[in-house]
């Protein structure tokens, strides 16, 4: 098959073997397979299959992996087990989020997914709280490939890599070939080690659409479920972006950074800021970009994430403080920028 996209430096593996399906890259993000704004449309109407190679994953192993976790993350890592997963969020000790992650169980050890171009330094920070603990960090990427499959009908693209599909949010079916996270609804990670990859994608892709990095990030902001990248890094504790309504936090486990000012955030009524979704009828909106109130200096929000919505235009999810949501009148960048509106 000739490859249509344009090459990329010093790239090996799935990468290579992306383009030589039709992948268009740029740096580690997959453009599109072709057809960008075909594919967009097909988000609305049938399921689509996402390489989520801009994703890393860190793995967690030894005897002390769990207690390490459990005292470094937001959500009760002992409550997980081989047929659930959870997401977390990594906190400074002021509650400010470094990071926020899918986990989940692989056999005695854990996994850790997250955005690439954090990985590396979360996995620097936790590795200098091990100490005497008995576990090792690692970069598990190389181990694995991430796909992403969501849309009408994306449940029974999954027919004949398991059994049958995870049944409800957060649950997980396996098979020798494959983990299936169900994220939400019509929404699945699928996990696969490198050296069967293929066999996984060609069964899904007879089911599904490939499409690009983008067209998941809308999938992901449609459902409501944030990510923080660098852009946003230390800029919100969990609440702000709703991560408490995801059950990413445990206010019942023990301590872990930032525990007592997520807690206090909870039990006092202190979130003044929520997560909203917006849509942007023409300007591109970026993370981390600030959101604005006509006439106001200061900002009343930030950009979280943003993608290319199927019907044109840009959807995002933003945190917003909850009275500038209520007015509405918001707009990007400046006091009298893009004009911003909300969804509901």
């Amino acid at each position: 098959m000739t490859s249509l996209s344009n090459p990329i430096p010093g790239t090996a593996g799935w990468p290579q073997e992306l383009r030589e399906r039709g992948a268009f890259f740029d740096a580690d993000q997959v453009l599109h397979f072709g057809d960008p704004d075909s594919e967009r449309a097909t988000l609305l109407t049938a399921p689509t299959l996402h390489p989520l190679t801009d994703s890393s994953l860190l793995r967690a192993a030894g005897p002390d992996a769990g207690t390490f976790l459990q005292a470094q993350l937001s959500n009760d890592i002992d409550m997980l087990d081989q047929s659930h997963a959870q997401l977390s969020t990594y906190c400074t000790a002021q509650g400010r989020m470094l990071a926020s992650l899918v986990l989940w169980r692989d056999a005695s050890d854990y996994l850790m997914q997250l955005p690439a171009e954090i990985a590396a330094g979360v996995h620097t920070r936790l590795q200098k709280h091990v100490l005497r603990a008995k576990l090792t960090l690692s970069d598990a990427t190389p181990e694995m490939r991430l796909l992403g499959l969501g849309g009408p009908s994306a449940a029974a693209a999954l027919d004949g890599l398991v059994d049958s599909p995870p049944a409800a949010s957060l649950t997980i079916a396996r098979s020798a070939q494959a983990a299936v996270i169900r994220l939400h609804a019509e929404l699945f990670l699928v996990v696969v080690s490198s050296g069967h990859w293929l066999e996984a994608w060609d069964h899904l892709t007879q089911r599904a659409r490939p499409a690009g990095t983008d067209a998941w990030r809308w999938r992901l902001i449609a459902a409501g479920i944030p990510v923080i990248t660098a852009a946003t890094q230390e800029q919100f504790v969990p609440q702000m972006a709703n991560f408490e309504q995801l059950g990413a936090v445990s206010f019942a486990k023990g301590c872990y950074p930032g525990q007592e000012i997520v807690a206090r955030a909870q039990y006092r009524g202190e979130v003044k800021r929520r997560l909203f979704r917006l849509h942007a009828p023409a300007a591109a909106p970026a993370a981390g970009q600030a959101i604005f109130q006509p006439g106001e200096n200061a900002a009343c929000g930030m950009v979280v994430n943003a993608a290319p919505a199927p019907g044109g235009g840009f959807d995002l999810l933003a945190v917003l403080l909850t009275s500038a949501a209520e007015a509405r009148n918001l707009h990007l960048a400046t006091a009298d920028g893009p004009l911003l509106r909300l969804c509901r």
